[in-house]
């Protein structure tokens, strides 16, 4: 009787398929998680949009603390979320956070 190597034994029992598949759909499903917070924070980040808060905190009236607020409050929405996407496999290491570029954090 012949002993049976690992890739026999996959070709055989169908090991591997199951969790290669479930790899790729959670990869895939990172990556979309991933690339919506991407493209979010990207438009955040055009100056069309960013010249309104930049406005909020020239005018002044505590409008800037306004902006502040905002941006934290969506900067910690964006991380949770990216965090989801990472678990599932995505790469948040190019995500280029408005809160970051804004204000410097």
């Amino acid at each position: 009787m012949k002993e049976l190597n690992t890739a026999e034994i996959e070709i055989v029992s169908g090991a591997g398929i199951i969790s290669d598949t479930a790899s790729f759909v959670s990869g895939f499903a990172g990556d979309v998680v991933i690339d919506t917070v991407k493209l979010a924070n990207d438009a955040l980040n055009t100056r069309l949009i960013s010249s309104v808060g930049q406005g909020f905190n020239a005018i002044g009236f505590g409008l800037g603390a306004v902006h502040n607020v905002a941006d934290s409050l969506g900067y910690a929405a964006f991380k949770s979320v990216a965090a989801v996407g990472s678990l599932l496999g995505g790469d948040a290491s190019r995500i280029e956070y408005h809160y970051e570029k804004e204000w410097g954090a």
